[in-house]
């Protein structure tokens, strides 16, 4: 009996270990900045010229969604479900763009002169945090309620360090009954949030930047 579990168990790390990963094909030539998975199926990419792709079947097939804006490189994107997504990109002015059917059109909800978006995050149903690179002294960040149509910066204010700025995708919430929202710089050090509109800072000796952070 020991011999039958300790075989089976020994083929099913084989087969685990061969399914871990498979190459797929984008369609695209250009550069692809953000992914967003939002199950097993559904998954939505961004990136350089206004891309924006969605599979529907894991990745087996990647279509090339209308663009909100060809002339925007989009850095990040959040996949709600198979036909809501929120993507944005930045320039001298930073924009965030919402679908409602797929990727069939793209509606402007945001935009900041100046500004750079870093990363889009659920907190809860219908309820997302916006930040990116500070402008003004001040880090830019926004919340929303109803699935970013509309976004507000009310009661947060996280003054600037320096001259500090953040990277794409450098953001991540924790949702469960301890929330937290970390958010990483390129100034040895993140910005945590265990409770709503207080901050403070967690230094990263030794580690300049905070590329990306996940719990």
């Amino acid at each position: 009996m020991k011999k039958f579990i300790f075989t089976m168990v020994i083929l099913t790390f084989a087969v685990t270990v061969n399914a871990q990963w498979s190459e797929q094909v984008s369609g695209v030539t250009t550069t692809l900045y953000s992914v967003s998975a939002v199950d097993n199926n559904v998954a939505w990419i961004c990136g350089a010229g206004g891309k924006v792709l969605r599979t529907i079947n894991g990745g087996t097939n990647w279509n090339l969604t209308t663009s909100p804006n060809a002339a925007l490189d989009l850095y990040n994107i959040w996949g709600i479900d198979a036909n809501n997504a929120l993507v944005t990109g930045s320039g001298s002015t930073a924009y965030v763009y919402k679908t409602t059917n797929g990727g069939n059109n793209w509606t402007q909800v945001f935009s900041q002169v100046g500004g750079f978006i870093n990363a889009i995050v659920e907190v809860d149903i219908n309820a997302y945090v916006m930040c990116g690179d500070p402008v003004g002294g001040r880090w830019s960040m926004w919340f929303t309620d109803n699935v970013g149509s509309t976004w507000d910066s009310s009661g947060i204010y996280i003054p600037q360090a320096g001259t500090e700025t953040g990277y794409n995708n450098s953001a991540f919430f924790l949702r469960g009954n301890n929330s937290a929202y970390w958010m990483g710089t390129n100034n040895t050090r993140i910005y945590a949030s265990f409770e709503e509109g207080v901050w403070a800072i967690q230094p990263t000796t030794g580690q300049v930047n905070s590329l990306a952070i996940v719990f």
